[in-house]
């Protein structure tokens, strides 16, 4: 069959894009994948009624003397252009009392289980690829079909070289062939990423054109054009448009589906073929705000806080705090570096402790003005350095020189209480799980497990994880051990999931690398650790998982992780997006570092757990770079420490 050629930039459709792609995006979380395979057999009088979802016509009524239906064909498929409208003729035929059968299509009602297509006297209509059950239906007599609608065609990416198919459809050389550098194999997408930039390197020095090839069960379609060179790199790339990112949400519900990229010159020679990867889109989206500390990293007096809204990602990150607005410190230091924030689950207040953990300097304010709602910075011995909010955002826990002490979260910070003096070590890091259940931190004891003496917090070698049940109110069960000491190991920044489920927390090696900056350098003291991995757990506890996928194959330093504000489900297991930052390449775009010596940079990574359940495998799925993180990429900034509330308040201006 000869491909369909039509271009990005075409005007006139059979049905019109932007409507169609905004019901998509819209409704797309709610399709679903539950469409089951069939074999069009017919369903006698006991067979259940129709299925619900798409449109459908109605017949004239009751069929006398029906015994029972079959739909034909019972299987088949169709093709879908991009931007266009499939369609594809269905029979109902009946078979009566008397044995015999006729054609009832036009008596029939007809249904279909997916949102985005319409049935009209057995015309399935649909601008949306997948599988689709079809259903004929005479009362309690049904009878069902499966169709398979595949997205197929060529599309003409805006900027295309003419010719440019031609050239890219001779036989591919070995010796040619480039590398997909980016997205990673095994990456899930959210739905509202944007543009994707997949980055190549390439195979020959005079490629130039190139066509990235998506093929599954319900896609296998090609989008040529240029192949933009990136500078310094000996690569290339091309973009996925965003408005595209729907129909890629729909073929990513197939068991298979595989990107790979073609390159050569623009006369055809020089081509060559890289090797698939798999590469998805969820129909979860991001959303809330994420709060993170960034710095050019060349001195911490360019630390600031940047939020970037996840509800408008298009829009890119805005500064929220710099050091510039930090209070003095006790000793009369003007303008000193703020961080070690945290957000209350409304996004409406924010914890910042000024100077570093040793003087830890304590304000906290009003994200919706950016004011200081209350500040201690005349105590010379400091007031605290890490925070967490209840759920309500009324109360919070503050970790100080290894104790933590429940306060009010209000002008007042009137002290409530120390909690958990029986735990018998010092105590940091703590996260109270969004449903209020549970609190969870760190312990560790200085001088020992090869720990320092130091009681700031920030470092501690040896650490463990605990847990405590809890009301969300303020009162707390006993702790327990959740992630239980280890020898060379040190485990630490825990974080809980929005239904309370699941912690996500760091684990280093004391084998690593050890750090290049100021201070930290300890291969596993929790300080920017290179060899930090992502683990998780359930919040009942068992054996912790390695996120492999998500952390990849060197030490990258994979840490401080955050989950989102709320979950969702993919593929029949509920999604997580988790937030952390990395020092591991963007593509070609930017390099990575395994020893701590390019700045980090932010990636989210899903993982999808089964509600309840044990944790089979490795849950997680390789990372995707947050977009916009930087002002300039030649000069990127070093971003971390991404903190996650339900909404992003608008910035104060």
């Amino acid at each position: 069959m000869k491909r369909r050629v039509f271009s990005a930039r075409a005007g006139s459709r059979k049905v019109d894009r932007g409507t169609l792609l905004l019901a998509l995006a819209t409704a797309i979380a709610a399709s679903g994948a539950a469409c089951s395979s069939g074999d069009g057999a017919g369903a006698s009088a006991s067979g259940g009624g129709a299925s619900a979802g798409g449109g459908g016509s109605s017949g004239s009524g009751a069929v006398e003397g029906l015994v029972s239906l079959r739909v034909e064909p019972g299987s088949t498929s169709v093709e879908l252009a991009y931007g266009e409208a499939a369609a594809v003729q269905l029979t109902a035929v009946g078979r009566f009392r008397d044995g015999s059968e006729r054609d009832v299509t036009a008596q029939v009602t007809w249904s279909a289980d997916d949102l985005f297509a319409h049935v009209d006297e057995g015309q399935l209509t649909t601008g949306s690829p997948g599988r689709v059950r079809v259903t004929a239906a005479d009362g309690s007599v049904t009878a069902s079909a499966d169709v398979t609608v595949k997205l197929a065609g060529e599309i003409a990416l805006p900027g295309a070289p003419p010719g440019a198919s031609a050239a890219l459809g001779g036989a591919p050389e070995a010796a040619n062939a480039p590398a997909i550098a980016y997205p990673l194999d095994g990456a899930l997408f959210p739905s509202n990423i944007g543009t994707v930039e997949l980055q190549v390197s390439k195979g020959s020095a005079g490629q130039r054109v190139g066509r990235i090839e998506i093929l599954g069960d319900f896609i296998d379609l090609h989008l040529v054009g240029a192949c933009d060179p990136i500078p310094d790199t000996g690569g290339c790339s091309m973009a996925l448009p965003a408005d595209m990112v729907p129909m890629l949400v729909r073929t990513s519900e197939g068991e298979a589906m595989e990107t790979r990229v073609r390159l050569a010159a623009e006369d055809g020679s020089e081509l060559g073929e890289s090797k698939a990867i798999d590469v998805r889109w969820a129909g979860a989206a991001l959303s809330g705000g994420l709060y993170y500390w960034r710095t050019n990293g060349t001195s911490l007096q360019s630390a600031a806080i940047y939020r970037y809204d996840l509800d408008d990602a298009a829009s890119p990150p805005e500064l929220f705090f710099e050091n510039e607005q930090s209070p003095p410190l006790a000793n009369g230091q003007e303008m000193p570096c703020m961080g070690c924030h945290a957000l209350a689950q409304a996004g409406d207040k924010m914890a910042l402790t000024f100077g570093g953990s040793g003087p830890s300097s304590f304000a906290l304010v009003d994200v919706a003005t950016a004011d200081i709602i209350a500040l201690r910075n005349t105590d010379p011995d400091g007031f605290a350095t890490m925070t967490t909010f209840s759920p309500d955002g009324e109360l919070m826990v503050n970790a100080f020189r290894g104790g933590l002490t429940l306060r009010r979260a209000d002008e007042t910070l009137d002290a409530v209480g120390d909690l958990f003096g029986e735990a018998g070590e010092r105590l940091t890091q703590p996260f109270w799980s969004p449903d209020g259940k549970h609190l969870a931190f760190v312990a560790w004891q200085p001088g020992e497990n090869g720990a320092g003496p130091e009681l700031y917090g920030d470092t501690v070698r040896g650490a463990q994880i605990l847990i405590a049940a809890s009301d969300g109110a303020g009162a707390f069960d006993a702790p327990q051990v959740l992630v239980p000491r280890e020898q060379d190991r040190t485990h630490y920044y825990p974080a809980i999931s929005d239904d309370g489920a699941w912690v996500v927390f760091n684990t280093s090696r004391c084998d690593g690398p050890p750090g290049n900056g100021p201070a930290g350098n300890d291969p596993c003291d929790a300080y920017d650790d290179n060899s930090a991995r992502l683990q998780v757990i359930p919040v009942e506890g068992g054996a912790p998982v390695d996120l492999a996928r998500a952390n990849g194959d060197d030490t990258w330093a994979n840490s401080w992780p955050r989950f989102g504000p709320s979950h969702d489900t993919y593929r029949g297991k509920n999604i997580y997006w988790v937030a952390f930052s990395s020092r591991r390449p963007y593509g070609l775009r930017l390099p990575g570092s395994s020893d701590g010596t390019t700045k980090p940079q932010l990636w989210f990574a899903a993982v999808t757990l089964a509600p309840g359940g044990e944790i089979e495998g490795d849950p997680s799925f390789a990372p995707v770079w947050m977009p916009q993180q930087n002002d300039d990429m030649t000069d990127p900034t070093g971003n971390h420490i991404p903190q996650w509330a339900e909404k992003a308040l608008p910035v104060p201006q």
